[in-house]
């Protein structure tokens, strides 16, 4: 592994290090790491509202995104730039999670195939997602958690799970229990 080439970069400066040196620090690491799941799961509310077959599409690209990230982490290309660093897993983070390797970048794959429901389904501005979602993918390169490489294979399987799973339609008994679910769930009438 080349530390010099772009795929690899890494900031010279220690910024884990540098956020977990005070209580706001670690808190803004941890928040800044699980914020995407929760705007993900409001856009998902979102989807699903405009169009319940989108709970399908979904739940087979999320499937599909955990299968990859998890068989890809398993084999451990590499190891995070955390380790590389002799720093170690950030308090609040799942330790087990971030002991395996790098490759591919779980948080980029589904920012990467919600990007494209979004723009399949417009329920959202993507542009304002973009501006969201980007900064959170950044901060995960500059903290230690990924190197570039992570990054763009993540969201190279993000836009092949989405080519995958954008045109599943289930049947329509299957996707009207869905809405009724929902419906009950976010006490819509």
């Amino acid at each position: 592994m080349n530390q010099n080439s772009f795929l690899f970069w890494q900031p010279k400066f220690d910024y884990l290090k540098f956020f977990e040196k005070n209580s706001y620090g670690r808190y803004f690491v941890v928040i800044a790491n699980y914020l995407i799941w929760f705007f993900l799961f409001y856009l998902s509310y979102l989807l699903i509202k405009s169009n319940p077959n989108t709970f399908w599409q979904l739940l087979v690209a999320t499937v599909i995104g955990e299968i990859v990230e998890k068989y890809g982490k398993s084999h451990a290309l590499w190891r995070r730039p955390l380790y590389q660093r002799n720093d170690s897993t950030p308090v609040g983070m799942v330790d087990r999670w971030y002991k395996t390797g790098s490759f591919p970048s779980g948080h980029t794959i589904k920012a990467i195939f919600f990007l494209l429901f979004l723009i399949q389904y417009p329920v959202f501005p993507f542009t304002y997602y973009v501006l969201l979602v980007t900064p959170l993918l950044f901060f995960r390169v500059l903290i230690g958690f990924h190197y570039p490489l992570d990054m763009i294979g993540g969201a190279l399987v993000g836009i092949v799970i989405w080519g995958i799973s954008h045109q599943i339609i289930f049947p329509p008994f299957l996707t009207a229990i869905i809405h009724t679910i929902f419906n009950i769930v976010f006490l819509i009438h």
